[in-house]
């Protein structure tokens, strides 16, 4: 099964993740801090095969992990969705330049987040 990763400082958010994606075939993990996900996936000790990330956090936004993984040979062509409050075109835009694959603003369609997901891993609908 596909791995993918959940980065946000919102247990509440993690746990509304959590519950669209328990019916999907896919391999879930989550992290409250980037830092500590940054870390797993340059040690090898996770090797996810999606990873959707909330902006706004402490310790490391979404654009500086975005910037951090993307020097990772084995995650360089990782793809990455924002989840996120922000709406701004320019924000999209910088994330565009930063090798982001999609954006979608929080609070989520439940059935939009699913359907990114299933789309980007090519998973069966």
């Amino acid at each position: 099964m596909p791995l993918v990763i959940f980065i946000d400082d919102s247990e509440t958010a993690l746990a509304s993740t959590r519950m669209v994606t328990s019916s999907m075939p896919i391999e879930v993990k989550q992290y409250l801090d980037a830092r500590v996900a940054l870390s797993e996936i340059k040690s090898g000790v996770v090797a996810p095969e999606l990873i959707i990330t909330d902006l706004n956090m402490p310790n490391m936004n979404g654009f500086e992990f975005l910037q951090a993984l993307r020097q990772v040979p084995s995650a360089q062509r990782t793809p990455i969705l924002m989840l996120t409050t922000e709406t701004k075109p320019e924000l999209k835009e910088q994330g565009k330049k930063l090798g982001l694959t999609g954006w979608i603003t929080k609070p989520f369609n439940p059935a939009q987040l699913k359907q990114a997901i299933t789309r980007v891993l090519r998973l069966p609908s």
